[in-house]
């Protein structure tokens, strides 16, 4: 390996370290919404509940497609439009 490879190597190294590195310092500065509530707040108008779902055990079932995607607090369907706040499906699409 020549000198020159070996130190572009190195600084391909260098780069990548300091790019996980501001990558971990972004994520512990702008930690992601730990709930839907913090994420949609209530006043938003483009979530609207959501039709075509049964409660189910611990959550909710969405029957709006074949999927049948269950649901429990918090979690988004397949689609990703449809969520679970409350025991009560909301699209987030409308």
């Amino acid at each position: 390996m020549s000198r020159g490879r070996a130190a572009a190597a190195v600084g391909l190294a260098v780069v990548s370290a300091g790019l996980a590195a501001a990558a971990a310092a972004l994520i512990a500065f702008y930690p992601p919404p730990s709930t839907f509530a913090a994420l949609y707040p209530a006043d938003n108008g483009h979530v609207r509940p959501g039709r075509f779902a049964a409660p189910a055990c611990n959550g909710v079932q969405c029957r709006l497609c074949p999927w049948d995607c269950f649901l429990p607090e918090g979690a988004r369907g397949r689609c990703n439009v449809r969520v679970n706040h409350g025991g009560k499906i909301k699209t987030l699409v409308y």
